[in-house]
């Protein structure tokens, strides 16, 4: 490790002033920012390309051709609210796997 990084060499075994060992501590937490920062700039970079190079494939793809829909007269349920209640009683009840006579169906809103 000698030449590649010489800012990590110390001698842990000597004590260090408190100054000597305050300055390794901001040399080491400036390279370790140093390191994360550049990683995280990297990554950022190839989001940046990779998002780039999709929205260019995006925009080459042919366009889908819309089907157009009619206007249809909206269906008009003729199902009265009791009717409504026990289909909704006989769901839950299904769901539930349970006998219809453990709850009831209080209020439901149709929209």
């Amino acid at each position: 490790m000698g030449n590649f990084l010489p800012l990590l060499e110390v001698n842990v075994n000597e004590s260090m002033p408190l100054g000597e060992g305050a300055l390794y501590g901001l040399q080491m937490l400036l390279v370790g920012m140093l390191i994360i920062f550049s990683v995280l700039s990297l990554l950022w970079l190839s989001l940046e390309i990779s998002g780039a190079i999709f929205r260019k494939l995006a925009g080459k793809t042919k366009p889908v051709a819309e089907k157009k829909v009619e206007a249809t007269a909206p269906v008009v349920n003729t199902v009265s609210d009791t009717e409504l209640i026990a289909v909704l009683t006989a769901a839950i009840a299904a769901m539930e796997s349970a006998p219809a006579c453990r709850f009831r169906v209080v209020s439901f809103k149709r929209k």
